[in-house]
């Protein structure tokens, strides 16, 4: 196990209340639901239940409401398989009996330490953004890059300026865990199509790594052309969350 595995695992861990000892033990991993410090959290977000699938294990954390219903589920499981249909809807049902309801699925990208670069001649200005800047510019049309949430603020970015000085596109990173800090990407639709997306957030990438955490890259996964925007980006598939909301 590498370093960047050891502490996506540690993140891992620490998102799903998950002791280092059964990470040893088991590929499952279901544990009661708890807040940690250094977990990765965000707005709307619950600890009712959470699911992460990351090269084939499964770590999942659940209300002790439920807990014996999801070993019953899924102590058994196909770690690959979880997020087929099927479970989805099994889970959702179970969550909406306690007030609760999937909030979304995503996949997730790390870092991949065989990138060899992206080949761009940037045309435009850049403008770096530190927290207090970003702060400033509240209500921007960036809101994928900039997200203003509570408990995983945005820490810096990086803009694409065009003549007239206007921000044209912008890559943002949020501190969201002890580790793993999420880079989101936007272009105003007139400037999409020109290399823009991966430039800047092959930029912010590399300047996450520069100070030692660990970025990562999430989308939908009917959203190709963002996950095209990461692999070339120099990010790969990593894995997959499912999460819940209060369904009120």
């Amino acid at each position: 196990m590498n370093d960047m595995e050891r502490r996506i695992r540690e993140q891992f861990r620490l998102d799903t209340n998950c002791p280092e000892e059964m990470e040893r033990e088991r590929i499952i991993m279901i544990n009661p639901s708890r807040k940690l410090e250094g977990g990765r959290t965000f707005a709307d977000i619950s600890t009712f239940f959470r699911a992460i699938i990351y090269r084939g294990e499964l770590y999942l954390m659940c209300d002790e409401k439920i807990m014996d219903w999801a070993e019953e589920n899924f102590s058994q499981t196909a770690p690959e398989w979880f997020c087929k249909f099927e479970n989805l809807r099994k889970i959702d049902q179970k969550l909406q009996e306690y007030g609760y309801k999937i909030m979304d699925t995503h996949v997730y990208f790390d870092p991949d330490p065989e990138y060899v670069g992206y080949d761009f001649d940037c045309p435009y200005e850049l403008e770096w953004l530190d927290r207090d800047q970003i702060l400033e510019i509240k209500g921007n049309p960036f809101k994928n890059a900039l997200m203003y949430q509570e408990g995983c603020p945005d820490h810096m970015a990086v803009a694409a300026l065009n003549r007239e000085g206007e921000r044209i596109a912008m890559a943002g990173v949020s501190t969201d865990g002890k580790h793993l800090w999420q880079i989101g990407i936007d272009v105003l639709n007139e400037y999409r199509g020109k290399g823009l997306a991966v430039y800047l957030t092959t930029l912010l990438k590399e300047k996450v790594l520069e100070i030692g955490k660990i970025p990562f890259y999430g989308t939908s996964e009917s959203h190709a052309i963002s996950r095209t925007v990461g692999i070339r980006a120099g990010f790969r598939p990593a894995w997959c969350e499912v999460y819940s909301k209060c369904d009120t």
